[in-house]
């Protein structure tokens, strides 16, 4: 038997705070979300998608600021304690600082970078890939957990939603060694099902005003959509989010696996708040090609990997030292050990110059 998951869909079409709160509230009612399980007292931590240190309207990478807070006022009613938390892949204190985040968690509650808590151990005995993870106390502690993703494609994964946001509860350079344990997307894929699988957040509010497409997660291009998403099942909201932008669910291997595995139980989806179901499609990076290209395209690439453009890169050694593969040296301009590299694209997503890119 299946049960029902409601998936709501508000018209935003900017990130003024007024318009983002009616918003926000709106899309919460739709779900039917109980605001009286927030108790005076209860700790909740709401997990952005932070990635990195960049400007809140920089590239549309990072969940916007304006609607962490509009969250932040309704828990702020209830009396809840608030906690702001992420592991970004470079520079926690300017990532939150100048993503404006920070300016919302001290307004508010606490701001907690995940490494700089205390640890803690997370056992999922469902896990295909991890068994079990070391993570922030705050992750473990929480009432309530509500993930904030931002809607964007994505180089490895195809695109970033519900699941796979919540990598960024894996703590520093643990990001580095899991991408070596899982290589390529079906095993990365499975092993973000094993992290969300573990942590199951209550509540997904995605940011879709402005979202990304083409090299996401952070060297694509913004693309506007005017849309806030609400569900209490963020597998349902990828769903929906994923036909929004024009690509089959059935293409994410995170959905599949999750599906396969029941994650949410077997459940259909109600979409609510909007008369039709918008398609504003979004562009795949463009290696991502139809499957019939793959074999040769896979030869190709093995031949023409990433490329430098030597007119950005500032030599700052970030794409060699995030590197989960080891395989970029300077010389002075990064170069590719096509042996060791594991085709993560973790270096064209830490890249602040967008210096990075794969060969056409």
């Amino acid at each position: 038997m299946k049960h029902l998951e409601k998936v709501a869909i508000v018209k935003c079409n900017s990130y003024e705070q007024e318009k983002v709160d009616r918003a926000v509230v709106l899309a919460l009612d739709l779900i039917d979300f109980n605001f009286n399980q927030f108790k005076r007292g209860m700790k909740v931590l709401i997990k952005p998608n932070v990635v990195g240190s960049y400007h809140k309207n920089q590239y549309a990478i990072t969940t916007h600021p304006a609607i962490i807070e509009a969250v932040c006022k309704i828990l702020k009613q209830k009396g809840c304690k608030i906690f702001i938390g992420d592991s970004p892949f470079t520079n926690p204190e300017n990532a939150f600082r100048h993503s404006e985040i920070e300016r919302v968690a001290k307004k508010y509650g606490k701001l907690v970078i995940f490494e700089q808590d205390k640890f803690v151990t997370i056992k999922n005995e469902h896990g295909r890939i991890l068994k079990k993870f070391k993570t922030a106390r705050i992750i473990k502690e929480a009432d309530l957990i509500i993930n904030m993703p931002k809607l964007k494609t994505h180089m490895l994964t195809k695109y970033t939603g519900a699941i796979k946001n919540l990598y960024g509860c894996i703590l520093g350079g643990e990001k580095q060694k899991f991408h070596n344990k899982a290589r390529g997307d079906k095993r990365f894929s499975r092993m973000l099902v094993d992290i969300y699988q573990a942590i199951k957040p209550e509540l997904t509010i995605m940011d879709a005003i402005v979202g990304m497409e083409g090299k996401g997660p952070t060297s694509g291009e913004p693309k506007k959509a005017g849309l806030i998403l609400a569900s209490k099942n963020g597998i349902a909201l990828d769903i929906i989010a994923l036909e929004i932008i024009g690509i089959k669910p059935g293409q994410i291997y995170a959905i599949r696996e999750a599906i396969k595995r029941k994650v949410s139980g077997r459940f259909k989806i109600r979409v609510v708040g909007i008369a039709k179901q918008p398609l504003i499609r979004f562009r795949l990076p463009s290696h991502i090609v139809i499957k019939v290209a793959h074999r040769i395209l896979k030869k190709l690439f093995r031949e023409k990997p990433i490329v430098v453009d030597k007119m950005k890169c500032i030599q700052c050694g970030l794409c060699a030292r995030k590197c989960p593969g080891k395989a970029i040296t300077l010389k002075p301009f990064p170069t590719f050990d096509r042996k060791k590299c594991i085709r993560c694209f973790c270096c064209i997503e830490v890249c602040p110059q967008h210096a990075l890119s794969l060969k056409e």
